[in-house]
């Protein structure tokens, strides 16, 4: 199917099957995909460069798995920012977090292992158990979206804000959740030494 930008008419790129928003890479408008109905989703802000160990289309090996990212986030959290990645790890889809140096690999949890209590669970201390491990809450900050690029699995605005919550398990094991107006996500994952990114 021939999907064009429907700010510019430029060709939008053939889209991996998890994609549901993608931005153009001419004009920068962001693209909400439904079907086969293609709807003007604004701006994707402005991702201003800066040195990255993953790029977008380009493969790296993060601790001996191929990952290839797709699209990429930025959120701002007042003292800093992060960037996550989304793409394939060996195939599957996965987030890689990198914030100042600390690099993350996350995927999401399936709607019936989240989590239950809501915002509540968003607290500093909280406890919660995941497929049979304990997690405790160690971080617990708001951020807000201010630019992203490439294909993403769900739709996105620029200024959205999302409470998030950085849970610590244990062998290293982190769990993340993350509520904004209209939804809540989880994700299971593990730290990874960003020595062992090479691509």
């Amino acid at each position: 199917m021939d999907r064009s930008c429907p700010n510019c008419g430029a060709a939008l790129p053939e889209l991996l099957a998890h994609a549901r928003m993608v931005s153009c890479a001419f004009c920068g408008t962001s693209v909400v995909l439904d079907g086969a109905v293609v709807e003007n989703a604004g701006s994707s802000g402005e991702m201003l460069d800066a040195p990255e160990l993953i790029r977008l289309g380009g493969a790296v090996s993060l601790a001996g798995r191929s990952f290839e990212a797709a699209g990429h986030v930025r959120y701002d959290y007042g003292r800093g920012h992060w960037d996550e990645y989304h793409g394939l790890l060996d195939g599957e889809p996965a987030w890689v977090s990198v914030d100042e140096g600390d690099m993350a690999i996350q995927h999401a949890l399936d709607p019936g292992l989240q989590p239950r209590g809501g915002r509540a669970l968003f607290r500093l201390g909280a406890e919660v158990e995941v497929g049979g491990r304990s997690y405790r809450a160690t971080e617990v900050e708001n951020a807000t979206l201010v630019a992203y690029r490439g294909q993403l699995p769900e739709p996105m605005a620029v200024g959205e804000v999302h409470l998030y919550a950085n849970f610590t398990g244990p062998g290293g094991a982190i769990l993340s959740g993350e509520s904004w107006p209209g939804g809540e996500a989880w994700f299971v994952g593990e730290w990874i030494d960003p020595f062992e990114v090479t691509g």
